[in-house]
Parts: structure tokens; sequence; C-alpha cells
């Protein structure tokens, strides 16, 4: 899933996701937020967060 989110970011806002920024988040978190980013139609700002976890059944690290 998050690759195909990647790919959808780039496609629509003709720019990488800056994943740069997320190494110390789980990949749930980044696709949270990568979801947030394409439901909004807006692309990733510094200090975005996604308000609820989209997936509550996706695998966390503990």
């Amino acid at each position: 899933m998050l690759e195909v989110l990647l790919t959808e970011y780039e496609a629509r806002f003709g720019a990488q996701f800056p994943l740069d920024k997320f190494k110390d988040k789980t990949e749930i978190e980044v696709i949270n937020i990568l979801y947030v980013c394409m439901r909004e139609n807006k692309p990733y700002e510094p200090g975005m967060t996604a308000p609820t976890d989209m997936f509550p059944d996706a695998p966390k690290r503990s």
C-alpha cells in the first residue's frame, strides 16, 4: 500500500513525498499521512499529522 500511495502522491503533486522526514516513524504512520494528503488533495506540509489512525487494524510497532 505504501508504494501505491507514494506513486500516486508523486503523480498528483509532481514531487516525491519527503520520506526522509519520517525516518523515526512506522510505515503505518507514513501511510496515514499519505492517506490524508490524498483525501484532502493537499501536498505534505511540515507539521502535518493524521488526526486519527486511518487503518486501526494494521500491524503496529510495539
